[in-house]
């Protein structure tokens, strides 16, 4: 029978070479760099809205875009913050993402209440949810393979957080390309995507970090 000491021996000299990972903050950087470069893709590839020097200043168009933008750039840090375990100190950095998802689902509803029309008439909605998806789907794609480096515990808040990071920035470019002005559109084709497909984070987290 092999002693403990031949075990750690024999182990040890098997052992690859260990790169430790960069800090959150940094990949957060890395995959914010990553993101950027598929929304502009994306505003490449569909064309921005012909008017969007005059729509960069109305509220209605720009605070759904900082919402994006914002929920992006949290939800994405979270999901990294919670890869490595024991360096999230407090679920701050979780509630404030959740938090503002909120805020932007309720500055939508507010925006629909306010056209007084409901969801009366709206179309080409899932055009937008389309691209939202197709745009996030590299966002996604780079987030998910920093998470599987790491060793992520709780695993159903990291794939929803980092689903919804992906799915908004495809939000900010659609945002920025789509020309229906629509509140309701913008909630169903906008935010539906980030909504959708961070419950289907949540509920497929362990085969995704499997």
């Amino acid at each position: 029978m092999m002693k403990t000491d031949e075990l750690i021996a024999q182990l040890a000299s098997r052992a690859a070479p260990v790169r430790p990972l960069p800090s959150p903050a940094v990949r957060a950087l890395a995959w914010s760099a990553a993101a950027a470069l598929s929304a502009v893709a994306g505003i490449v590839i569909f064309g921005p809205r012909p008017d969007l020097d005059h729509m960069l200043s109305q509220p209605q168009f720009m605070w759904p875009l900082v919402a994006a933008m914002v929920t992006a750039a949290v939800a994405a840090g979270a999901s990294l913050l919670l890869a490595i375990p024991g360096s999230e100190s407090s679920p701050v950095l979780r509630g404030a993402s959740v938090t503002m998802g909120a805020l932007w689902l309720l500055m939508l509803a507010v925006f629909v209440a306010r056209a007084g029309n409901g969801f009366a008439g709206i179309s080409h909605w899932p055009i937008c949810f389309i691209r939202v998806i197709a745009i996030g789907i590299a966002p996604a794609v780079v987030l998910f393979r920093m998470l599987r480096r790491a060793a992520p515990l709780r695993l159903t808040w990291t794939s929803a957080l980092a689903a919804a990071a992906a799915m908004a920035a495809g939000a900010i470019a659609v945002q920025i390309v789509c020309p229906v002005d629509d509140a309701a559109h913008a909630l169903l084709g906008h935010f539906g995507p980030v909504l959708v497909v961070a419950i289907l984070g949540a509920a497929t987290a362990r085969r995704m970090f499997r």
